[in-house]
């Protein structure tokens, strides 16, 4: 299978990327009950500990397979949770893989998500030698759309109407980045 290297854990200059802990299940709650951190998440809010507890070991056991990697984002310098980063649909056939991520809006504008990217984009095409790597993203989300740009993710495609979250529908842009044009940044 592709993921035979396991990422375990990465520090980079401020955060330290790390597999997902039970302990952690406060931090979770913190990220998943916030509406606004929600706002284009494809889950409704969360209100409870034991539905953070239920997340994280499902994030645990999704990271135990072989097609996800997914790695909390914490401050290097606390190891306080802050967000979490994922690879996930891993294929070997065809070398590919979708991300995913999300950050407690407590922390955003701080450039700690274009840092966690920038050592998953590194992870992906160096270590585990994928071809392309793919995103969904909402299209109001004009922050990812802008961060997944600012690495070299272009717009491929609209799906109309594809999420029904927060009593609605929401549409999906997919957007694709090939390792070749991620070289030439």
């Amino acid at each position: 299978m592709i993921v035979t290297k396991k990422a375990s854990e990465m520090r980079t200059e401020r955060l330290l990327l790390r597999p997902l802990e039970l302990s952690d299940s406060g931090a979770y709650l913190d990220i998943f009950s916030d509406t606004m951190t929600l706002l284009y998440w494809s889950n409704e809010p969360i209100s409870k500990i034991e539905e953070a507890e239920s997340l994280i070991r499902q994030d645990i056991e999704w990271s135990t397979s072989d097609n996800c990697i997914c790695l909390g984002v914490a401050l290097a310098d606390s190891n306080l949770l802050i967000g979490k980063i994922t690879l996930f649909q891993l294929s070997e056939q065809n070398r590919r893989a979708e991300i995913g991520y999300v950050l407690d809006r407590r922390h955003w504008n701080k450039g700690y998500m274009t840092e966690a990217i920038a050592w998953l984009l590194d992870y992906a095409f160096d270590e585990l030698k994928l071809h392309r790597l793919e995103a969904d993203t909402d299209p109001d989300n004009l922050p990812s759309l802008a961060l997944l740009e600012k690495f070299g993710f272009s717009r491929e495609g609209l799906f109309r109407d594809r999420w029904w979250v927060h009593g609605k529908w929401h549409d999906s842009v997919m957007l694709g980045l090939l390792e070749e044009d991620y070289r030439k940044q």
